[in-house]
């Protein structure tokens, strides 16, 4: 059922999640919590290179689930690969169970949504030394490109 109206991180993190886990509710709770704390989990130097993409379980639950850890940098791959059982011990400390007891590294490349940047406003005094600087390049495309380096610079 799609709510509407302000809801709340939670109930956003859920509805995302319904789509990637299909089990029991304990399982996906689990999971939810796992995502929601993922920083604490793999540190923060790593937390932008990788994600957990999926978690499955055995299905007589004896042992614990397998995660899947989706990565964009093949170094950071490399790292989780040879520290997987610290990542293993963080998340059984994290529950006070050992809930993962396998992690699987899948490299994958990594979507970017294409943001429109505005143009950087500089003071009057920079603009102009600015406009004085590519005033003499005759290729519009370029005379446009320097400047919008120029502007990243300048701003600094």
């Amino acid at each position: 059922m799609k709510s509407y109206g302000l809801q709340s991180i939670e109930q956003k993190l859920s509805d995302f999640l319904k789509p990637i886990f299909q089990g029991s509710k304990k399982e996906f709770i689990l999971i939810n919590n796992l995502v929601k704390n993922w920083q604490e989990v793999v540190g923060v130097k790593y937390f932008n290179f990788c994600y957990p993409k999926s978690v499955n379980f055995n299905k007589d639950k004896s042992v614990g689930g397998k995660l899947t850890i989706a990565v964009y940098n093949s170094s950071v791959g490399f790292f989780l690969e040879n520290n997987s059982e610290l990542i293993i011990e963080r998340i059984a400390r994290f529950y006070g169970f050992k809930a993962i007891s396998k992690i699987i590294i899948k490299q994958e490349p990594k979507t970017t949504n294409s943001v429109q940047t505005s143009e950087i406003k500089l003071p009057e005094l920079e603009e102009k030394f600015l406009q004085e600087r590519v005033s003499q390049i005759t290729d519009p495309d370029l005379s446009k490109t320097l400047q919008k380096l120029g502007r990243e610079i300048l701003k600094k």
